[in-house]
């Protein structure tokens, strides 16, 4: 209940904890260094979009549970980086920084102007980024540490939006010695080759928008978990590029026949943006479990009206073609169920000549409306189409041709749909009510008295000799703190020999059988000050709210500012009207110190707000400010 922050005020950073992950989040905060302070049990770590030129071995001294730290872009190379803040020198890492966390398992340091891999990291790493550095060589060395390293990015360390003006290098054995590598991303840095010597247990290789002119046979042939190969942008079309584009002196990529022969596993496979002219059936002949094929963006018009290809992938799920001039499609013997509108781009299928859809299994249901009404409008020629394009189901359609279908009895009956929006609409309101009803009841019951009451001519009182000093408004069904008032707050302001206070307590001196609402406003009108004790199931609760608005009220029909909060647990932090009230009257705004010592301090503060008239507080801000 009394527990304070394990961590300082002075942190510039958010922390959050769950299920035993503490994270620290230091995002854009301009630090020139890593703050102190940081938690010692802290396991995800986030420093990025700073300005931290230096990582020291003593940087990161007693954070050894740390599994993952993000010190992505605090040096942003001077064509990505903001024009406002030009990192002009790299970030320096001293060797052995990371040594001593023996649990990082994730870093990434992507942005930061590095030139080579840093020495020392700890051995546990499984992931680690370092896209959009100056990393232009890569040795077998950078690895020898890394041996469990299962995900490596590499990217945008030399591309047009971040020059290298050298050739970007990577040492035949590099990556050898990394037997658990599962992802590899060496996208846009220019190569010219794919790398050799790839580990077998490879399952994504990104190597797209790079300079390979040509694949050659044994280039993938050691391979064989790769799922995901993405190839695309090595040889795009330069008309019209809004980059800068050198043409490929083959005007096309060339993939060797045998090239993907060993790719038994891939699932998808980009190839777009590499000015193919032809497709080889051979490249697919082992895909049985291709999924996603891209060729977008090529030189395929002629070569797809054939497509002899697709007959060898079976599993064949999604096929992005870009923007051909279609004129011939044959989707015949597949098991395709439905067509949409949204299946064709427009200018697709309006332009075709003929389509082939027999041999597919369709579901004959209300979703093939607008398939059915295509095909009884459109000068597409469709062979046997009353003969063998027919349903699969359900019920009495299936063997018939899909021409057939009553597009009549989809049809919406008004009354049936003025009945569904009748009954969605009564569903809908209930829903609101109850949520309304559950959140803002309390805010309506008190709004009803009070406007009653001012119908029947009820008035305030005047009340210049108040019964008590203060009236306590507390969570009285909280053990914790029912204790708290009895033991602390009343034995220190009632029973003190120096200036005693008369305290007006619920349990104590409110007149059994009247109503709650006549005794909350009673003790309120009937006192000089309402002290709210203030914790977390206390202020969600409607008591807690009406004695609020109570003790507000006079202050707009008194003119009289009554109420005094104290915070005995860290809520309403961000609350827009605390964060007013302690700016105005901030004698009235106290918090339970944690610390003994600083309890007497706290008393006489609070006998102070008591004994004093708010108005005070608020005079003499005024005459700060004029």
């Amino acid at each position: 209940l009394l527990s304070g922050a394990w961590f300082p005020k002075t942190l510039p950073c958010d922390v959050e904890s769950s299920e035993g992950t503490v994270t620290v989040d230091c995002t854009d905060r301009r630090l020139t260094e890593v703050p102190r302070g940081i938690p010692g049990n802290a396991t995800n770590l986030t420093l990025s979009i700073n300005h931290i030129p230096h990582i020291y071995p003593t940087t990161f001294n007693h954070l050894e549970s740390l599994e993952e730290i993000d010190f992505r872009c605090n040096c942003v190379p001077v064509k990505l980086g903001p024009k406002d803040h030009v990192c002009t020198s790299p970030l320096k890492i001293e060797n052995g920084s990371f040594a001593a966390l023996t649990s990082l398992r994730s870093l990434y340091l992507d942005a930061n102007q590095l030139a080579e891999i840093p020495r020392g990291l700890p051995s546990t790493l499984s992931l680690l980024s370092l896209e959009a550095n100056n990393i232009f060589s890569i040795q077998e060395a950078s690895f020898s540490e890394l041996g469990n390293i299962e995900v490596l990015y590499l990217g945008q360390n030399c591309y047009y939006r971040n020059p290298c003006n050298v050739s970007f290098e990577i040492e035949k054995t590099a990556f050898l010695g990394l037997k658990k590598l599962t992802i590899l991303s060496l996208k846009s840095n220019n190569l010219t080759q794919i790398p050799p010597n790839l580990s077998s247990t490879l399952r994504e290789l990104y190597i797209y928008n790079n300079m390979i002119q040509e694949i050659q046979e044994q280039d993938l042939s050691g391979l064989p978990n790769l799922e995901i190969l993405d190839l695309s942008g090595n040889c795009p079309r330069c008309y019209n590029a809004p980059y800068p584009c050198i043409p490929c002196p083959k005007s096309s990529i060339q993939i060797h026949s045998k090239a993907f022969d060993f790719l038994e596993n891939l699932r998808i496979l980009r190839l777009n943006s590499n000015s193919l002219q032809s497709i080889r059936s051979s490249w697919f002949k082992n895909m049985k479990n291709l999924k996603e094929l891209d060729l977008s963006q090529n030189f395929l018009m002629r070569e797809i009206g054939d497509a002899q290809f697709l007959t060898l992938i079976p599993s064949l799920v999604q096929l992005d073609l870009g923007a051909f001039e279609l004129r011939y499609l044959d989707l015949s013997s597949n098991k395709i169920e439905i067509i949409k509108r949204s299946s064709f781009p427009e200018n697709v299928i309006n332009n075709l000549k003929m389509l082939l859809l027999h041999g597919n299994p369709f579901k004959c249901n209300c979703e093939a409306v607008w398939f059915v009404w295509w095909i009884n409008r459109t000068q597409v020629t469709i062979p046997l189409l009353a003969t063998d394009v027919t349903c699969a189901g359900p019920g009495a359609h299936k063997g018939r041709s899909v021409v057939f279908l009553d597009l009549y009895t989809c049809e919406l009956d008004t009354s049936y749909l003025l009945l569904y929006a009748l009954s969605a609409s009564a569903v809908l309101g209930l829903m609101v009510f109850t949520v309304m009803s559950h959140l803002y009841f309390w805010d309506v019951w008190y709004s009803y008295h009070y406007c009653a009451a001012k119908l029947k001519g009820y008035r305030r009182l005047s009340s210049p000799d108040a019964c008590y000093d203060a009236f306590v408004a507390y969570d009285s069904e909280d053990a914790a703190v029912n204790e708290w008032v009895l033991q602390e707050l009343v034995e220190r302001l009632e029973n003190q020999k120096a200036r005693q206070f008369n305290l007006c307590l619920e349990g104590r001196d409110w007149l059994p059988g009247q109503p709650v609402f006549d005794n909350l406003s009673q003790s309120i009108q009937l006192s000089k000050k309402t002290i709210f004790v203030l914790t977390k199931s206390y202020i969600k609760s409607g008591r807690f709210k009406t004695t609020f608005y109570m003790a507000h009220q006079r202050l707009l029909d008194e003119k009289m500012d009554v109420i005094i909060l104290i915070f005995l647990e860290k809520v309403l932090q961000k609350s827009r009207y605390v964060r007013l009230r302690k700016r105005l009257c901030r004698s009235s705004v106290l918090e339970w110190p944690i610390s003994p010592q600083s309890q007497p301090y706290f008393w006489q503060c609070l006998k102070n707000a008591i004994a004093t008239s708010n108005s005070l507080a608020y005079n003499k801000l005024l005459k700060e400010t004029v």
